[in-house]
């Protein structure tokens, strides 16, 4: 009988009586701790990042959501999309693991750690649009992530590591991703990446671009903030690092084109080693939207009047 109402019941309700389940290692550094980084991720995104068989995977994530005491949360419990059948289900990071990681010493115990999460600073006003958008900036670092480590020649560093290694005053802020930008003409008074990664002692901001900026009004003035609090040298007061690079991966190659346009109109000569672009039509949308492989680590990021750049060769 037990069967038979599990197999009915709707996916986003936990069983009415809870299972003791026990926490391994492999849970946490496979599912809890990359949640403790994004703000939600997918189940597909949480296989690929696992190094266990998909399907272990899988039925963990079940197990956990389902276990006694809070350790995943899904999205589904409080947002009912219109096509959630062919959406994967999204995941949070559950009280009782943010509680374990801080107890085990994997994540610092400040507030910052929480605000600083991938994919949970957006300002799209639809919901859906926020959703989009955060799933690829999840999906883009992830996929970096992967394909660094599957090299094995390199360090990874995740944004928590490179702000639990900045000055003090930057940890005290509600949201120490978000750098002040010195008084220029036509840039923000805040610059926030989407992510914030490192790769050996080479940095990277990512922004997730689908579309719904205007190039003239947004994308203009994140570039020029950027390449003034790297000039002004405020990197290195903010987060301790001498070097940023802006990646922005697009889902349109005419816009791709237009933003390295946008970066030549600004840089000298029309040439800039700063910024990197790509093109993923494939992450426009949380429906379909494939799971991350590591094949950004290695992928050519076009650039202003430069060669193409590729990570995986230290980001040259």
């Amino acid at each position: 009988m037990e069967t038979s109402t599990r197999k009915h019941r709707s996916r986003s309700q936990p069983t009415p009586r809870r299972r003791n389940t026990l926490i391994t290692d492999n849970d946490i550094f496979g599912i809890f701790e990359p949640l403790s980084r994004h703000a939600q991720l997918t189940t597909r995104q949480l296989v690929a990042f696992d190094p266990r068989y998909a399907s272990t995977v899988r039925n963990r994530l079940t197990d956990l959501y389902h276990a006694e005491g809070e350790w995943l949360v899904r999205l589904s419990e409080t947002l009912k999309l219109a096509n959630s059948l062919t959406i994967d289900e999204m995941h949070r990071l559950g009280g009782y693991a943010e509680d374990l990681l801080k107890v085990r010493g994997i994540i610092p115990s400040e507030k910052w750690v929480r605000t600083s999460r991938v994919g949970g600073n957006s300002t799209a006003p639809s919901r859906i649009f926020r959703l989009a958008h955060d799933h690829m900036a999840s999906h883009i670092a992830l996929d970096i992530e992967i394909g660094v480590r599957a090299g094995k020649q390199r360090r990874f560093r995740n944004h928590i590591e490179i702000i639990n290694d900045a000055p003090e005053r930057t940890q005290a802020f509600p949201k120490p991703l978000r750098v002040l930008v010195p008084p220029i003409p036509g840039a923000p008074k805040w610059i926030e990446p989407d992510a914030l990664i490192g790769i050996d002692d080479r940095y990277f901001a990512i922004e997730a671009d689908t579309g719904s900026e205007s190039i003239e009004g947004v994308i203009k003035p994140k570039i020029r903030a950027y390449r003034q609090i790297v000039a002004t040298g405020m990197i290195d007061d903010h987060f301790g690092i001498d070097n940023l690079r802006v990646l922005f991966v697009t889902t349109n190659e005419k816009r791709m084109r237009n933003m390295i346009a946008a970066v030549a109109s600004i840089a000298r000569e029309g040439r800039s080693t700063m910024f990197g672009f790509a093109c993923r039509p494939d992450l426009g949308q949380l429906a379909g939207a494939p799971a991350p492989d590591g094949r950004l680590y290695s992928h050519p990021w076009a650039r202003a009047g430069r060669e193409d750049m590729r990570l995986d060769l230290g980001g040259r």
